[in-house]
């Protein structure tokens, strides 16, 4: 996948409203990291369907805000350019979809697929489930071929193999919950990424929610009010046309 020349343009308003929703954790690495994984998770919490990158991402964001409280931790620099780049790149993008407004960069056909996902689901909820998983999928592929890169770009040889033992987090809210870990041998490769990402995360996310989903949407919640995020910190939603809400 070849980046393209800017993740989120300079002037793009929902970068904006995703930097102001930080609430001013944006120069605090570890506060900010507890935030952006309290807001992922209301938003999975919102729409447990269509937002099931979001639930995902909430719990590797929590589980970043752990190492990162850890004393001298080794990776800190490395986790807090991650955490910024992926949330300043998806957050975005999140709120463009959450108003049913078009996703005109490299993320267009994932959201598209979520909205075929969300249009199949109202007459036939396998169908639904069955997009709403491809479109995961096509986000994950992007957010590891692409968005976080360049901050595994700048990990030296010697720091980068010593990391991949240490990529690993729950699929919940504690350790009770499945554990996935990468399973290459240099998490710089992006190839290597996309392949734990989609065949093994999202195999063991999908499993999960199908035989705990109330369970997954409530250790998400939880996420939630362990960031302090509330609801009402997600931005108004102001659906136009025909995905509009009654």
């Amino acid at each position: 996948m070849t980046p393209p020349a800017d993740l989120a343009p300079a002037t793009d308003p929902d970068l904006d409203r995703a930097r102001a929703m930080l609430d001013g954790t944006d120069a605090h690495p570890v506060q900010r990291a507890r935030r952006i994984a309290g807001l992922f998770a209301a938003l999975y919490v919102e729409e447990p369907l269509l937002h099931q990158w979001c639930g995902l991402a909430c719990f590797v964001a929590r589980h970043i805000h752990d190492a990162m409280t850890t004393p001298e931790p080794l990776y800190f620099q490395f986790m807090a350019e991650g955490n910024r780049l992926i949330y300043e790149a998806m957050m975005p993008a999140f709120l463009r979809f959450r108003d049913r407004r078009p996703e005109t960069g490299p993320m267009a056909p994932a959201f598209e697929t979520l909205r075929r996902a969300d249009r199949a689901a109202l007459a036939n909820l396998r169908l639904g489930e069955e997009l709403a998983m491809q479109g995961m999928r096509q986000l994950a592929e992007y957010e590891q071929g692409v968005v976080i890169q360049p901050a595994y770009d700048r990990l030296p040889g010697l720091k980068a193999h010593l990391l991949a033992p240490l990529m690993r987090f729950n699929l919940g809210w504690d350790s009770a919950a499945p554990e996935i870990g990468f399973d290459g041998d240099d998490p710089r490769v992006a190839a290597q990424r996309i392949a734990w990402a989609t065949q093994e995360v999202l195999p063991a996310w999908q499993a999960e929610r199908t035989a705990h989903g109330p369970r997954l949407r409530q250790h998400a919640d939880r996420v939630r009010r362990w960031a302090g995020v509330r609801m009402e910190d997600l931005p108004p939603l102001a659906r136009l046309g025909e995905d509009a809400v009654a």
